[in-house]
């Protein structure tokens, strides 16, 4: 058997969940819920890639006091920056999409908490 129909035969099981046509997948009754998440996950990404950019700016100017074209496309993150950015898509993944599945600790009727009393300590 051939690694392609030995893949597609692993994965058979797939054809059978909510969504599997690539043409039009729909995971929930109404389909304008599918089409306002595609839009949320697009939006969250080109805020995320502004926001990295932002990051990215402000690090230069704090570091080098000027900011070019080149410095931003050359910019070589060191292990602090790359670990402070890491956290903070975390919580803005954990911000924004988190309320796409059930949280244990949600209290119901709390849903928007993080907006008014921020990130929740971990421990």
């Amino acid at each position: 058997m051939t690694d392609k129909a030995t893949l597609e035969q692993e994965l058979a099981y797939v054809k059978d969940l909510p969504g599997f046509s690539r043409s039009n997948p729909q995971y929930f009754k109404d389909p304008m819920i599918d089409r306002l998440l595609e839009i949320v996950m697009l939006l969250g990404g080109e805020f995320w890639a502004m926001r990295d950019r932002l990051m990215v700016l402000e690090h230069l100017l704090a570091t080098h006091g000027r900011v070019t074209p080149d410095l931003i496309e050359t910019f070589k993150p060191d292990e602090n920056f790359t670990k402070a950015n890491a956290d903070l898509r975390k919580n803005f993944i954990h911000q924004v999409f988190g309320n796409l599945y059930p949280q244990e600790t949600e209290q119901k009727g709390n849903h928007f908490s993080w907006v008014t009393d921020g990130p929740k300590a971990k421990g």
